[in-house]
């Protein structure tokens, strides 16, 4: 099967218009990283890198008061501490978790036609035969709904108790359930569908490298994966401390690179059948730029400035998406 690469995808104002809290409420965001980082530097020191396992020991940069280590063998991006259980459960089932459901409530349909949907459209061009899916990690239920207006039968599962009952409001024929986070593995290992889907969930497992695993003893075909990338936008967020950082901190402990996870799915002998590569790293430099400005600023400059910024986005973007280097990626791997 000959891999199919696509690269860029367009950032309208209907995403401006999604994305607008991390425009109007950067301190609000940003307290929040803060308050999940000091609960992640409570967590036991890390001594290997999360990819391909090889021991780390020095820094070599710091963001937002956590240490990041680059693998020198395969490129991982890796946090100085263990993205353990605990931290997890703190983060995704405790009280932490309602700030995570917050932003998944508002414009629920408007998501789902803007961002899920071409998630979808994108496996149905890689995969072209029909096919049922599991998909763990299901958030709101975004996805899943998605499928449905796809017509693809699928199964959800998800650990916040908050996001599952969200889901369950929009959801009509596929079906999502809460699961415990020791049992992510047994459920992806243990499920018959034909393709297995972690979007924007590998990065937030204590060992990602099981569920790798997990998912070659499993009966599925396929593996359709998105994760945040080291990126412009983490360069951009670390020269910028007092705007909230996206794709680094918080849940997002450690990052993937090109290398890293080409390196990942070669050491599992598994076939990349189809690649995704755009980001919104254009969108974000907007953003900082913004909160940097003076409040002392005209509506008409802002008008200019926007109206700039706008014109020329995704051009901007499509140059580092085409270079793969963009701050995410959309990947189907094949047994």
């Amino acid at each position: 099967m000959k891999k199919i690469v696509i690269y860029s995808k367009s950032y309208d104002s209907k995403m401006f218009k999604i994305k607008k809290d991390f425009y109007l409420n950067n301190k609000k965001n940003l307290q929040s990283i803060i308050n999940i980082n000091n609960i992640y530097k409570r967590q036991t020191k890390r001594d290997n890198c999360q990819n391909c396992e090889k021991k780390i020991n020095s820094k070599d940069f710091s963001s937002f008061g956590i240490d990041y280590i680059i693998c020198k063998k395969c490129l991982h991006i890796s946090g100085k501490y263990q993205n353990s259980n605990k931290f997890a459960y703190e983060l995704y089932k405790g009280e932490k978790s309602k700030f995570y459901s917050l932003n998944y409530i508002k414009d629920f349909k408007g998501r789902v036609e803007s961002i899920y949907r071409p998630k979808v459209k994108f496996l149905k061009k890689i995969i072209k035969d029909k096919f049922t899916l599991t998909d763990i990690g299901s958030g709101a239920g975004h996805f899943l709904k998605a499928l449905e207006i796809e017509n693809i039968k699928s199964s959800g599962y998800e650990t916040s108790n908050h996001l599952v009952k969200i889901a369950k409001k929009f959801i009509k024929k596929n079906k999502i359930e809460l699961m415990d986070f020791h049992k992510i593995n047994k459920i992806i290992e243990n499920n018959k569908s034909d393709c297995i889907s972690l979007i924007g969930v590998l990065e937030h497992l204590s060992d990602p490298n099981l569920a790798i695993k997990s998912f070659k003893e499993s009966k599925s075909k396929y593996l359709y994966i998105s994760v945040p990338l080291f990126s412009f936008t983490t360069f951009l967020e670390h020269a910028n401390p007092k705007v909230f950082p996206r794709q680094l901190g918080g849940g997002h402990t450690h990052l993937y690179t090109k290398k890293s996870l080409y390196y990942l799915f070669k050491k599992y002998k598994l076939n990349i059948i189809g690649e995704w590569w755009f980001g919104t790293d254009m969108p974000d430099l907007y953003r900082t730029l913004t909160n940097n400005f003076s409040s002392k600023n005209s509506k008409f400059f802002e008008t200019n400035f926007h109206s700039f910024f706008s014109n020329y986005i995704n051009e901007f973007q499509h140059i580092l998406d085409k270079n793969k280097v963009c701050s995410e990626v959309h990947i189907v791997v094949k047994k």
